[in-house]
């Protein structure tokens, strides 16, 4: 059964050949790509709605098939007195993880690096690890240090199985020995976000790379600061600042003009700012003071979004929905966008149709039934994630409340960007915008 479940997300990939046109925010009729305009208009009831009730100030959604766009909408506010505007820019955070995997499989492709190389040939503070192992109750110390079993390998950050945490998931997942890794990571000034903004990303990551893992590599699944790492690992292999490498090599062929680690600053006035809700009608735009949730420190000021030295490969990239629809439908096309390849057809299947993680599940964000490749999460499985994509679809959020899917099989791209904060009540909302962009599939 799994050998057949695999085969339908190895093949299921390849099915989405119709290439996209760059279109400037052209929106053709539904039906000719399929869906139903009529039951489209859901979805703007749907946000509306949670605008209304004040659970989010605004948000932008769109929905493409087949490389062209079919439902664009934009509703309430991107900051005070400001409307939501097509082309209003988004802290993604998150959903920079997909771009910096990007990055890395270009550079694999071009023979600069292999997936099963360890991490410790471009980055030696990574040489000579060791695993934090829990002592029974009662011993003279805590925890005692384990060699590794083996070293962390290059696919390792990219699927989430090296051992290395986030900060701030020690309020989802607590235990003890999670705890101590954490402590740890405190007295060496590992942060989750950008509470040094000044710092250089390497430093940050040399620092982690001296620490103890949390588990062997590969033997757990566990969200961590792994992109982190391959922005840095760009750096060391490319002899090129990471920001530069993405935006001359991804954001410039991809004709996204609107994508910057660090906006220019006459783009400022489209930035929507950051909303605090309590989902019950309690809405307030944050200060610019630092959002601080258990150890994730984010800083929603213009000062964060206009300069930094901080390249974090896993949080740092401000996009439009429009330029992350033309890299989604990059990896829909297999690899290619208007006669520009950026990686061959399987490489995105190795990323993006492959379980890299084995028997475990990836449930943060998700649920029982998801797996994952290098870079985003794979639906396995209609079993566990009944309300989500069809088996093969592929997707990944950022914790200001974006997300995106991609359904290869319905060659259908889904992406929703808000900017509220906490980020866990937005989850109904996804699944109800989830639920309806499947239900307008007419065809």
């Amino acid at each position: 059964m799994k050998k057949v479940l695999f085969a339908l997300l190895l093949t299921s990939i390849s099915v989405a050949t119709t290439p996209v046109v760059a279109a400037d925010y052209k929106v053709v009729k539904p039906e000719r790509v399929g869906l139903s305009s009529e039951r489209l208009k859901n979805m703007d009831r749907l946000i509306d709605h949670y605008v209304e009730e004040k659970k989010i100030a605004g948000a932008v959604v769109m929905v493409a098939r087949k490389g062209k766009i079919a439902y664009f909408h934009e509703s309430g506010l991107a900051d005070v007195g400001k409307p939501m505007r097509k082309d209003t820019i988004f802290r993604i955070v998150s959903m920079t993880k997909p771009i910096t995997s990007t990055a890395i499989m270009m550079l694999y492709e071009e023979g600069k690096l292999l997936l099963s190389d360890p991490v410790g040939k471009y980055i030696p503070e990574f040489r000579n690890q060791k695993v934090l192992v829990a002592n029974p109750e009662g011993s003279a110390f805590p925890y005692r240090l384990e060699p590794v079993k083996r070293d962390v390998q290059i696919r390792d950050l990219l699927a989430h199985t090296s051992g290395i945490l986030y900060l701030f998931l020690n309020d989802v997942y607590p235990n003890p020995t999670r705890q101590m890794v954490v402590d740890l990571y405190k007295e060496a000034g590992i942060t989750d976000g950008f509470c040094r903004p000044d710092e250089e990303i390497g430093d940050m990551v040399k620092r982690l790379a001296r620490l103890p893992l949390y588990a062997h590599p590969g033997e757990v699944w566990d969200y961590g600061l792994n992109s982190d790492v391959l922005g840095y690992l760009v750096e060391v292999v490319s002899g090129q600042k990471f920001d530069q490498f993405v935006e001359q090599r991804i954001f410039k062929p991809l004709k996204m003009r609107d994508s910057h680690f660090y906006i220019p600053e006459e783009k400022l006035p489209r930035l929507a700012a950051v909303w605090k809700s309590d989902w019950h009608g309690k809405l307030e735009r944050a200060d610019n003071k630092p959002i601080i949730a258990g150890d994730l420190c984010l800083y929603p000021s213009d000062a964060e979004a206009l300069s930094g030295k901080y390249l974090a490969g896993g949080a740092n990239v401000l996009s439009t929905v429009y330029d992350y629809f033309r890299f989604a439908q990059m990896f829909l096309n297999g690899g290619e966008l208007d006669g520009v390849r950026l990686l061959s057809r399987k490489t995105v299947e190795l990323m993006a149709a492959t379980n890299h993680i084995g028997k475990h599940d990836a449930e943060f964000l998700h649920s029982k039934g998801w797996k994952f490749g290098l870079g985003f999460a794979i639906q396995a499985d209609r079993e566990h994630a009944v309300d989500s994509g069809g088996v093969g679809t592929f997707e990944w959020a950022g914790i200001y409340s974006t997300r995106f899917s991609i359904d290869p099989k319905e060659e259908k791209i889904t992406i929703f960007m808000s900017q509220t904060n906490p980020f866990g009540h937005h989850f109904e909302l996804w699944d109800k915008v989830l639920v309806q962009s499947a239900s307008a599939i007419a065809d």
